[in-house]
Order: C-alpha cells, then sequence, then structure tokens
C-alpha cells in the first residue's frame, strides 16, 4: 500500500511541475477521443446492444453458424462476438463478450476463449487512418497489411477454438445456455432507452481512460531517449494518438510501418485499461485476455519483419 501511495504522490507533483507539458498530453487524448472515438464507436455500440437485448445476437449467431461453423466452434452467440469484434473494431469485441456472459448467453471458458483473439481495431479506422499512412510510405499494397491485421487474430482464433472445443464440447452441441431468471421482450423504445443510458457511460469511460493514459506520455520526458524512440514508446500507451507521432518521427519509411502495425496489434495501455473496464464488471479475468494479446502482437511483429525486410 505504500509502495502504491508513493506512486500516486509522485504523479501528482510531475503534473505539478510540468503543467504546460501535463496539458498538452491530456489534450491530446480528449481530443482523440471526441473526434475519432466517439463518432466511430457509438453508433455500433447501440446497434450491438439493441440486437443483444432485443434477441437479435441469436438469430445473426445461427446465420453466421453456415459459413463459421466448421472453422470456429463455437455457440451461435460466440460466433456473433466474433462478427462484432471483427467488423465493428476495439473495444466492440470486449463489450459484447462481457454483455453476452454477463447474460448467460456465454460460459466463462468461451467468453475468455473469444476475448483471446476478437478485439482489435476496427476495420473503419484501418481504411481511414492506417491504409492511407501504408500509402504515403510507399506501400501500396495494402493486403499483407489486412492479413497481418486481421488475418493473424482470425488463424489464432481457430486455435483457441480447436482447443476450446477439445475441452468443453457440449456447448458447441447447440444447445443454448438459459439465464437464472426467465426475462420478457424488451420494446424497442426500452432497448434504446437502456442501451443509450449504458452506452453513453461506458463511452465516457473510455474518454477518461484515453485522458489518463495519454498523460503517462510525460514521464517518457524524464529519460534521456532519441525522439524516434519516446515517439514509439508513446504508440504503445496510447494507439490513435501514437499512430501519428510515430507517422511524423525521422523513422525510415519501413520502420515507421513495422512499429505503428506491431503497436496496432497490441492496441496499447489505453486499450487495455479500456478493456478491463468491461471485463471487470463481467468478473472475467483480464490476465487470460493479457497473454493472448501478447502472443498476437509477437506474431505480428515476426510476420511484419519479414515481409518488410525479407520479402
Amino acid at each position: 500500500m505504500l509502495f502504491k501511495t508513493l506512486i500516486y504522490l509522485l504523479l501528482i507533483i510531475v503534473i505539478l511541475l510540468h503543467p504546460e507539458a501535463t496539458f498538452q498530453y491530456a489534450h491530446e487524448g480528449l481530443y482523440q477521443w471526441a473526434v475519432k472515438m466517439v463518432p466511430t464507436l457509438f453508433p455500433f455500440m447501440m446497434i450491438s446492444s439493441i440486437m443483444v437485448y432485443s434477441g437479435a445476437d441469436m438469430e445473426l449467431g445461427r446465420m453466421l453458424s453456415v459459413p463459421l461453423k466448421r472453422i470456429y466452434r463455437y455457440s451461435v452467440y460466440g460466433l456473433y462476438a466474433i462478427f462484432m469484434g471483427f467488423f465493428c473494431g476495439f473495444p466492440m469485441g470486449a463489450k459484447v463478450v462481457s454483455e453476452l456472459y454477463e447474460k448467460q448467453k456465454l460460459s466463462k471458458a468461451e467468453a475468455i476463449s473469444l476475448l483471446g483473439f476478437c478485439n482489435n481495431i476496427g476495420p473503419a479506422y484501418f481504411l481511414g487512418i492506417i491504409i492511407p499512412i501504408l500509402h504515403a510510405c510507399g506501400y501500396h499494397n495494402t493486403l499483407p497489411f489486412l492479413f497481418g491485421m486481421y488475418g493473424i487474430p482470425a488463424v489464432y482464433g481457430i486455435v483457441l477454438s480447436r482447443r476450446f472445443a477439445k475441452e468443453k464440447p457440449h456447448i458447441i452441441s447447440g444447445k443454448i445456455m438459459q439465464p437464472r431468471e426467465p426475462r420478457k421482450p424488451l420494446s424497442l423504445t426500452d432497448c434504446l432507452k437502456r442501451a443509450c443510458t449504458e452506452n453513453t457511460q461506458s463511452l465516457i469511460m473510455l474518454g477518461g481512460y484515453i485522458t489518463f493514459t495519454n498523460v503517462f506520455r510525460i514521464f517518457l520526458d524524464f529519460f534521456r531517449l532519441s525522439d524516434s524512440i519516446k515517439r514509439v514508446l508513446s504508440s504503445f500507451l496510447e494507439i490513435m494518438g501514437g499512430v501519428q507521432t510515430v507517422y511524423t518521427s525521422a523513422l525510415c519509411p519501413k520502420l515507421k510501418i513495422l512499429w505503428i502495425m506491431t503497436a496496432l496489434s497490441f492496441s496499447g495501455i489505453s486499450c487495455l485499461m479500456q478493456t478491463s473496464s468491461f471485463l471487470e464488471r463481467a468478473k472475467l479475468p483480464l490476465a487470460a485476455y493479457i497473454k493472448n494479446k501478447v502472443v498476437v502482437t509477437i506474431l505480428s511483429f515476426f510476420y511484419y519483419t519479414i515481409i518488410l525486410y525479407a520479402l
């Protein structure tokens, strides 16, 4: 407890001694949240919550089971979580899995397995921000990078699903878990009201995590590191601002892309903290999520090193 108290006091002292830098970093984090995260995520979060509350998630899961059931050996709700996680992007994967687990539509083992690969940077952000950066750095063939961003987690997910199916074969039999208490179907008005309330609270919390994490960039200023190294390290703290920071660095194009894509695979400390808010509420372990995220990041680093330097 004494160690934690000293850390908190140190942070307060640093903020008081460097108010201008603290303001700048906090402002950048808040700007990234308000301008990029809220408009991108809020519609997806609303639609996903409405589908969960209305029961449409089960119907979509059944539709997805036709093409995906031989690839991913999860329940229909698990397949729905994969779809939302990959196509809506972070942190929808963690949010959807947590919501389904809270409503007992997923077992704990299935939820942990799904979290290992379906909580990634969203395609909207990748297409709108990363692909132009790739083009600007001279990489016009973006397919290898698309595979690295989504193919590696997808293949890793196949491995996790095989392990899960071997340990929990009864989950994929088509049997749906029943909630503790039967719930009456919610009207569209009630779905909208509940979804808006919960997702607004979630977005405010995410904004707080992004702003707070971005402030920690101030500690990098205390070390005698090159500007490029500081920029790379900052991308592993907060990904949205970190990508732009690395892109505008003095690194050569290959190194810029290598570290940007690797940081995207990891998603940053800020994203881990945001994910923890959903997992803590659902009482799901964060350690298992971090372990799988680190494995995917390492695999991605070696993959990008090969395609950038060996091919």
